[in-house]
């Protein structure tokens, strides 16, 4: 859960206030290219904002981020960090200067703070723990700084919400970690500040409507709450695999079966497009996707193939879609009396150890059933 909360939060979701800039639409626009997974396009209009506008804040670690996640879809995963923690030394004393020169203005510091923070993302890539640790911490303090100095950032929501979240979810050693720095450890303060953050931000709403889509479907368990995040997300982004994604899986469990047929179609054929990477990682979480549709429609061996095909090539980063096939690949053993090989998959559900629903539910599909309950 720790990669995925990083993740989300750090790429540039909590980035820039209300107010306007001088460049904002040509880097909104490298933006939306970044989103709707056209990188090449994206790189390229940032590189010309960056040269154009030297003094927007956000330009620069939007850049940094859009170059990081090029790399993630086409380079191994060692090459990307070091993509990534290369950029970040270029814009750090960028922003620096930027301090100085407008010393009023808090979202230069935000940026600073959130460039020092994306560093956790390459320590934590690494394992080194304690850089990890120590990037997190000097980034969030200097974002609480800034929250404290200035109330009016709304996109300043979404990584104090996420961090309240995370705490609210953790245990009490964390927690008490996260009180020190002045957060507040709060599921319900946590999940507010992100709606806020999704509702109402300007540059966060796009990231804070994919983290809300991740934690109601696979923290929450309420797809309903979802859907809606879901739908926009695919509507602006049609191109985004993982927007897509989100949506298909909000429209499956919310039992939307139409729906969710013609999703299906359409990923099929935006695998296409997708680079030899972005299959590797994407084509087993929609197989994992086309097991759970089977599986709402009651026909457990297709299910079953798919979700093995899941379970088998599974490359992604990140565990929460892993942990959620093996409770389904026991669900369906469960459906199909095979009580011995429900219980195996139970149990690797659980060792996975993430703050997924999935772990909980593998518990309780251990001491009893599924197909009993």
């Amino acid at each position: 859960m720790l990669r995925f909360i990083l993740y989300g939060i750090l790429i540039f979701a909590n980035v820039n206030g209300q107010a306007y800039y001088v460049g904002d639409s040509l880097v909104q626009e490298g933006v939306h290219a970044f989103y709707n997974y056209d990188f090449d396009n994206s790189v390229e209009i940032l590189d010309q904002a960056r040269k154009q506008y030297p003094d927007h804040p956000g330009v620069h670690l939007i850049w940094a981020a859009s170059r990081w996640v090029r790399s993630q879809a086409n380079d191994p995963v060692e090459e990307t960090y070091r993509v990534l923690e290369q950029d970040l030394k270029e814009i750090k004393p960028v922003y620096e200067e930027l301090i100085l020169k407008y010393p009023y203005d808090p979202n230069y510091k935000l940026y600073l703070g959130s460039s020092i923070g994306l560093s956790a993302r390459v320590s934590l890539g690494k394992k080194e723990w304690l850089n990890t640790l120590f990037h997190s911490h000097k980034g969030f303090s200097v974002i609480k700084g800034i929250a404290n100095e200035s109330d009016q950032i709304v996109d300043l929501q979404l990584p104090i919400g996420i961090v309240e979240y995370y705490a609210g979810i953790s245990n009490v050693f964390l927690r008490w970690t996260i009180d020190l720095l002045g957060f507040e450890p709060s599921v319900e303060s946590g999940l507010e500040k992100i709606m806020q953050a999704a509702n109402e931000g300007k540059w966060s709403w796009i990231e804070a409507k994919a983290i809300l889509c991740n934690l109601y479907l696979w923290v929450e368990d309420d797809p309903m709450l979802s859907l809606p995040h879901a739908r926009e997300l695919a509507y602006n982004f049609p191109a985004n695999y993982w927007f897509n994604l989100l949506y298909l899986e909000s429209l499956i469990r919310t039992n939307m079966l139409d729906d969710s047929y013609k999703i299906i179609e359409k990923m099929e054929n935006l695998l296409l497009n997708l680079t030899d990477r972005q299959k590797e990682w994407y084509e087993p979480y929609l197989s994992y996707e086309i097991a759970l549709f089977y599986f709402k429609k009651k026909e457990y061996k297709k299910s079953l193939k798919n979700v093995k095909d899941t379970i088998g090539d599974y490359a992604g980063e990140l565990d929460v879609i892993l942990g959620n096939a093996y409770l389904l690949e026991g669900m369906v053993y469960d459906k199909l009396n095979v009580r011995g090989k429900a219980k195996e998959s139970y149990r690797k559900c659980i060792e996975l150890k993430n703050f997924s629903i999935a772990m909980k539910k593998a518990e309780k599909y251990l001491e009893r059933s599924f197909s009993e309950i």
